[in-house]
């Protein structure tokens, strides 16, 4: 089970992207995932490549997402973890679950900053 603890670590311990985006193993999670994820790279260069969850709504903003944006990507028992600086993606190995947890902010962001956590996401 993945607690608020472990998550709070995860992010503790990937603040920065890998050096190398071959170090993510991305093609062994998709491989891991292929039974109940439908996931499509559309491209070879990691650098500009994009994974799409083809069995995700058009209109899910986790449907999409670049690869050069993932901190790690890391298999727990029951789900693959895909990290980012803002949010973690849970996958499940066992069905076609899908979970998103936000990084709480900051505590030294600017507290006069009154936009929702939806407007944040969307740049807004």
């Amino acid at each position: 089970m993945i607690t608020d603890a472990v998550i709070q670590e995860i992010y503790k311990t990937h603040k920065k992207p890998p050096k190398d985006l071959n170090d993510l193993n991305l093609h062994e999670a998709i491989y891991e995932l292929r039974g109940h994820h439908s996931m499509t790279l559309d491209s070879e260069d990691l650098s500009r490549a994009e994974v799409i969850i083809n069995d995700v709504e058009d209109f899910n903003p986790f449907r999409r997402f670049l690869v050069r944006g993932l901190y790690a990507i890391l298999p727990f028992d029951r789900q693959i973890a895909f990290v980012f600086r803002s949010h973690i993606l849970f996958l499940n190995k066992e069905d076609d679950g899908m979970n998103v947890h936000f990084r709480p902010s900051d505590e030294d962001e600017d507290e006069d900053d009154d936009r929702g956590w939806f407007r944040k996401l969307l740049g807004l």
